[in-house]
């Protein structure tokens, strides 16, 4: 009777996917030496050819595809089932995570949390704009990420996290009146340094549509990537910026910067976390169920404090997407 490895399965089945065995080394955390040699192992017990160099891609034969619309949903059902008896403080490696600039503050809070239950597994964290971070996730170079906005990459699982707010700010220093008379809105923003996201950023059109209900041109407009520096910018340059809302409070309860007002209204941004749909590694698994859990638990607890801060009627876990399958 034949022997096989179950490892050997999950990498032919995720070359077949991402097409390339770099591709797959990086998604597999192995060598690319390592993963050639399991798939001439697996071609060696089978006494099939799986794949034939295309150009940069490897493509695969009709043995090849035969073999892997039998063994793959397998493969998928087996690694589900073992998952459940995977234990979180056991699990080791390096994850690359990457964020949103309106998760900045309470992300070291979720860092804290995971290193909790996850002790031996390490962070490559990237903050970044969500376009950005799609085509990092896309490319191999980040296992999750976490985006402002909406993403419709069919490769992708996307699980919908609780909503940010980001709100209008200006410093306490800038004049609100002139000649005795409040200054209107268009003069205002027309008068001080206003600074946005940047314009690769789903954020930038909608607070630039804002911005324009009001004044229609701009010559001082100013981008910065993140969203804490862009508070810090606003306060010393008496400037008006769009920051999030979280991460504003000691600002305000400082009497640093104060809103805006009613003109320009807080923006609600959707945020979901991304993975490849083929992504089936526990410790991975493991990180992004936490990531929604503690997402749960923060926001319920802001709400307690905000009444203008609502959970989602509905989200989905790695679990819950794995059962639907």
């Amino acid at each position: 009777m034949l022997r096989f490895n179950l490892t050997n399965f999950e990498t032919v089945c995720c070359i077949a996917k991402l097409g390339t065995f770099s591709a797959a080394a990086v998604r597999l955390n192995a060598s690319q030496p390592a993963v050639t040699a399991r798939v001439r192992e697996l071609e060696s017990s089978v006494g099939i050819a799986f794949f034939q160099k295309r150009g940069r891609r490897m493509d695969l034969t009709v043995e090849g595809r035969e073999f892997i619309s039998r063994v793959e949903p397998l493969v998928r059902r087996i690694e589900q089932e073992l998952d459940v008896y995977a234990d979180p403080s056991s699990l080791h490696g390096v994850v690359r995570l990457g964020i949103p600039h309106v998760m900045l503050s309470w992300f070291p809070q979720l860092i804290a949390q995971l290193n909790a239950d996850l002790p031996h597994v390490r962070y490559e964290i990237d903050v970044d704009v969500g376009l950005s971070m799609v085509q990092k996730l896309d490319a191999g170079r980040l296992d999750i990420a976490v985006v402002a906005g909406g993403a419709g990459n069919p490769q992708m699982d996307v699980i919908p996290l609780t909503s940010v707010e980001s709100q209008w700010l200006m410093s306490s220093r800038v004049e609100r009146q002139r000649n005795g008379r409040p200054l209107p809105i268009a003069d205002l923003l027309g008068s001080v340094p206003i600074w946005l996201v940047p314009r690769t950023s789903v954020l930038f059109p909608v607070a630039l549509a804002a911005l324009r209900r009001h004044r229609a041109e701009f010559d001082n407009l100013n981008a910065c990537t993140h969203m804490l520096a862009i508070l810090e910018l606003v306060h010393r340059t008496g400037g008006i910026g769009l920051t999030a809302t979280s991460g504003a409070r000691g600002y305000l309860e400082a009497g640093l910067v104060e809103p805006v007002g009613p003109e320009l209204p807080p923006i609600q941004l959707d945020v979901s976390l991304l993975c490849h749909k083929d992504q089936r590694q526990p410790i991975i698994r493991k990180t992004i169920d936490r990531i929604v859990e503690f997402d749960r638990l923060w926001h319920a607890t802001e709400s307690g404090k905000s009444s203008r801060r609502k959970l989602p009627p509905q989200r989905s876990s790695m679990r819950e997407i794995a059962s639907r399958d």
